[in-house]
């Protein structure tokens, strides 16, 4: 290689950064008119058209030193260039003569093919020729026969593909129709073909429908091994997506058929034509529950296929992660895949819901025996629970339509229990019905499964956290259970005829041993408890339950509404507040038919309380009918006017209210927190005004124990204006005191038939001693005279009839003599508080205190001014 020289003055290889910067001002000062192409610029010419006129020749001295310096500066730059450039150049001079020699290589070798071939051609004869000739002619024999054998192998195929369909390998005989068709496409050119392509296109679509055949069975009863053979033979074909859309419709098929089938073997006759809901209307009553637990097998069986479909496709298609675009489409349709079964799952929930929902609003459910009733919302309960595995629905629908339905069942069998009450309390002798003195609402076997509710509250709230977590527990056991593999239900529970209706629903079984002894009495197993058996109690016990068979047909209605209510605890509170109308019902009827003959002012009987529970329950006329009072109720004077029957009566409903009191606070467990107030407001308004009516119940009887009018006219036979005090009492104390010893006597009899407490005593005998005070009070306001004398007297009188009464009676001290005494005792009070006295005592009459008024009152002015203070509390 040639050395190469910098042109004069310029070195590139030693050019400081001074020179470097001073040649890049040069080029920046040179005129871009200098860099046009030659053949279209003449830089001598334009040099010397710029030289400016009148110069001299230092000027043009200078003018040619800085142009010559330019020219240096520019040829030095691109010489520069050009050096650098140098070795990519050497290096495609050295490809160039590579390829040089690569073509005289090549010509060569062409050179002596042909001289090779002139020499071949030469020597050929020919025998050369003739094996050359039978070379081609096998491979055309070759040809044929393999098209022969192509030929033979086509009209096979069909034999072929059907037993690969019957063992089942639906991959390899769709792989044996594609492949057979491809190969028939590449051999047109013979005319059988055409024939045969046809044969095999039929053969494709027959197997694609054995295909859609299999995969509606799959809709019955999944099998995985036969499911993933489909999956693959549709995959192979191209339809997998288009597959599992029929595949939805073969689930909704099988929804309708399951429900048709279940329900058709119930009825007499049906036509091709017949609707599932017409099918239902024609369902004997009493062959809907088993009718509905076919029903609910039948579309289980589907639901389950489906839930395990779901499971096995999210387990065994995993996505891709690779970026391939055939990947990222099969992602895709994956996806897509998963999103249709999830979406599957809700819409076949809802069409089984509406199936079951058809049933159940055509069976007539109103005219379910209750243990049936019971038993079909067991079914729908667990109905409920596997949807809320299957697809986490909450059945809002069918939850609706079991709350709609079964407040109107309840309805309609609360009516029936009324009218039955009704019944009842017709033809209820009061007679009281032997049970032990410890017996509750919990011996009944109605109320047997309630004994874990009623124990303190710490063991309630360890109840309770107990039973919730065996609630939380079922689902997974609904998953490991019957959603797997299995021929078993969650259903199959309803066909054990020894399965109880805590078991149905899932409840926490009652198993407290230590309570048996509290069980049921045998005698209050059966309907009614014989007369006969009453057997003698001693009176004035401390404790004693006096109960009917009325009570007791309460009490068991009662315990199988709870059942309803715990089952369905949506519903609670309208089934309580039914509870709570055959308590207002037996209420009423006690207060119709036991104070219907007071002969007494009833002011002071009844409490602001009882009078505004009575005024509540009156509108129960205008739903039902009221009971109408037994002509078998005697009312004599030996029997105390019907006192036997009375107490009875109100003792009755007086334990009815304490049961009632019992069970609330597992009311309020079921119920809803705003909802408490009602149970608070029905427990101290009613269940604890009951006692209330022993007041006026009572009194009917203790008024008719001493003669009214004998007593009054004994009374007034004394004479009040005396002077001194006598020794010994009045005459008329002795004959009140005479009828009440027969009262007692007449008690006495009584509590050899009824087990009189000291409570339901005392009662009687307060309603006696009220009764005699305001006879006291009456018979004294008749005296047109009283002395200060006849004052004391009175005083002795009333004291000795008390001291009498404490003594027949047991009450110590009489009640209600403040009432009495009072009234003798305002004769001794100054004008002052006289006036106060009548102003504002309203417990007296106004005949009462004018009387008093009358007698204590000489100066005529300040009667006149009392008389007109009276005059001013009447009008107001």
């Amino acid at each position: 290689m040639e050395s190469r020289h910098a042109p004069p003055g310029v070195n590139s290889r030693s050019l400081t950064a001074a020179q470097s910067a001073a040649e890049l001002e040069v080029l920046k000062q040179i005129e871009n008119v200098y860099f046009s192409p030659p053949n279209e610029f003449d830089a001598a010419r334009y040099a010397l058209n710029h030289v400016p006129s009148y110069t001299n020749t230092d000027d043009i001295e200078q003018m040619f030193t800085k142009l010559k310096r330019q020219q240096q500066v520019v040829s030095g730059k691109a010489l520069h260039l050009i050096s650098q450039q140098r070795d990519n150049c050497d290096r495609e001079f050295a490809e160039i003569q590579n390829i040089r020699q690569q073509l005289t290589t090549t010509l060569n070798t062409c050179r002596q093919a042909r001289e090779n071939l002139q020499i071949a051609s030469n020597h050929l004869t020919i025998s050369t020729f003739v094996i050359l000739a039978n070379v081609r002619k096998k491979q055309i024999i070759k040809s044929v026969l393999k098209s022969l054998d192509l030929l033979r192998s086509l009209r096979s195929v069909e034999k072929d593909v059907a037993e690969l369909l019957n063992k089942k390998e639906y991959y390899n005989a769709i792989e044996l129709i594609l492949k057979s068709l491809k190969a028939a496409s590449n051999h047109k050119e013979y005319t059988c073909i055409a024939d045969l392509t046809a044969r095999l296109e039929d053969t494709l679509d027959m197997t694609e429908e054995k295909l859609d055949s299999v995969l509606s069975s799959i809709c019955y009863n999944f099998d995985a091994s036969v499911f993933s053979k489909l999956k693959r033979a549709y995959d192979l074909l191209g339809k997998t997506q288009a597959a599992m859309e029929q595949l939805h419709m073969h689930y909704s098929s099988a929804v309708n058929e399951s429900a048709f089938e279940a329900v058709k073997s119930f009825v007499d006759s049906v036509s091709m034509e017949t609707k599932f809901q017409e099918m239902c209307q024609s369902v004997p009553t009493n062959k809907a529950p088993t009718c509905l637990l076919n029903l609910c097998e039948n579309l289980f069986l589907v639901m389950r296929s489906y839930y395990i479909l779901v499971n096995w496709y999210n387990q065994n298609e995993e996505s891709s992660n690779s970026g391939n675009v055939c990947d990222i489409e099969k992602n895709v349709s994956r996806e897509y895949i998963k999103q249709k079964l999830k979406g599957g799952l809700v819409r076949i929930w809802h069409d089984v819901q509406s199936k079951v929902s058809m049933f159940l609003k055509s069976s007539g459910l109103e005219e379910y025996p209750f243990e049936k009733f019971i038993q079909m919302l067991g079914i729908l309960r667990k109905l409920t629970q596997v949807a809320e595995v299957f697809c986490g629905d909450t059945s809002d629908l069918l939850q609706d339509f079991i709350k709609t339905q079964s407040v109107a069942y309840i309805k309609n069998y609360h009516k029936g229990r009324m009218e039955e009450l009704k019944l009842f309390l017709e033809n209820e002798g009061w007679e009281q019905c032997p049970v032990k003195s410890t017996f509750t609402v919990l011996n009944l076997q109605e109320f047997k499964q309630f004994k874990k509710y009623f124990k303190p509250k710490t063991d309630i709230g360890k109840s309770s956290q107990s039973s919730s977590s065996v609630q939380s527990l079922d689902d997974s056991v609904y998953i490991s259970k019957y959603f797997g593999q299995t021929t078993r239900t969650p259903f199959e529970i309803f066909r054990n005829e020894n399965v109880t209706n805590d078991d149905i629903f899932g409840l926490e079984p009652e198993s407290d041993v230590s309570e048996e002894s509290d069980d049921e009495p045998d005698e209050l197993k059966r309907d009614f408890v014989e007369d006969a058996e009453v057997q003698e109690s001693p009176s004035k016990v401390s404790n004693s339950v006096i109960v009917t068979n009325t009570t007791l047909s309460v009490l068991r209605n009662c315990g199988q509404y709870l059942q309803i209510s715990r089952y369905l605890p949506q519903i609670a509170l309208e089934v309580i507040m039914l509870m709570n109308q055959l308590f207002d019902y037996y209420f009423y009827t006690v207060h119709l038919f036991f104070t219907s003959d007071l002969e007494v002012a009833s002011s002071t009987l009844y409490t602001p309380k009882l009078n505004g529970v009575l005024k509540r329950i009156s509108n129960i006329e205008d739903n039902f009918a009221i009971p109408k009072l037994t002509e078998n109720l005697v009312k004599t004077e030996s029997n105390l006017h019907g006192l036997s029957e009375r107490i009875v009566g109100v003792e009755s409903l007086i334990f009815l209210a304490k049961q009632f009191d019992t069970l609330q606070p597992y009311l309020e467990t079921i119920v809803a927190q705003h909802q408490r107030m009602i149970l608070e407001h029905f427990r101290d308004n009613t269940l604890r005004v009951v006692g209330d009516l022993r007041m006026p119940a009572y009194m009917c009887s203790a008024s008719k124990a001493v003669d009214a009018r004998s007593a009054l006219i004994g009374i007034s036979q004394v004479r009040w204006d005396v002077k001194t005090v006598a020794g010994e009492h009045s005459p008329y104390v002795d004959m009140i005191v005479r009828m009440i010893q027969v009262f007692a006597l007449r008690l006495e009899n009584i509590s050899q038939k009824v087990t009189l407490n000291i409570d339901i005593v005392n009662a009687i005998w307060g309603m006696v001693a009220k009764f005699i005070v305001h006879l006291l009070v009456e018979g004294f306001s008749n005296a047109s005279k009283c002395s200060n004398g006849g004052r004391g007297l009175m005083q002795l009188d009333y004291r000795q009839l008390f001291v009498k009464l404490e003594k027949i009676s047991g009450l110590r001290p009489i009640p209600y003599q403040d009432y009495v005494d009072r009234y003798v005792k305002a004769y001794y009070l100054p004008r002052d508080e006289l006036e106060e006295f009548v102003r504002d005592r309203a417990e007296y009459s106004n005949k009462h205190l004018i009387a008093l008024v009358g007698c204590a009152c000489e100066n005529k002015r300040d009667r006149q001014a009392l008389l007109s203070v009276l005059e001013g509390r009447e009008v107001s």
